[in-house]
């Protein structure tokens, strides 16, 4: 069942080391790429409101963890391996393949996946680990 008694200090450490990654994810790492996929300039995003994307996505980010953190407690998982597994599978059964989907769909590029579905991995690898271990 829906557990409230998690580790919130973890769950908000991971907002924010989540809200890192994206920034370095869309940032130096993969911004230009991603930009050009998207069909987007900077002129574009600094001409926007950026306010309500980076509350989503401060949304997201606390749900995942917070509901990452229920799947550890239901599992009993206690070692990185098996956080780091668990982060796989929730990325190989709800979120790379979903985004996969949603790509193929919107004919973008296989590329585009790579760069948003690359970003919950490594996100939900780092809070299976985390959340396992703290």
């Amino acid at each position: 069942m829906l557990t409230f008694d998690v580790n919130w200090i973890a769950i908000a450490v991971l907002v924010i080391a989540n809200m890192g990654l994206g920034a370095l994810w869309y940032g130096p790492l993969f911004g230009k790429s991603w930009m050009e996929a998207v069909g987007i300039n900077m002129e574009k995003v600094e001409g926007s409101n950026m306010m309500p994307p980076y509350v989503v996505a401060i949304i997201n980010s606390f749900f995942m963890a917070f509901f990452m953190a229920n799947v550890i407690a239901w599992t009993g998982t206690a070692t990185v391996g098996g956080g780091l597994l668990l982060g796989l599978f929730m990325w190989l059964g709800f979120t790379g393949l979903s985004f996969g989907v949603n790509h193929a769909f919107e004919l973008r590029s296989l590329h585009l996946w790579f760069i948003n579905s690359g970003m919950y991995l490594v996100g939900l690898l780092i809070m299976g680990a985390v959340l396992a271990i703290w």
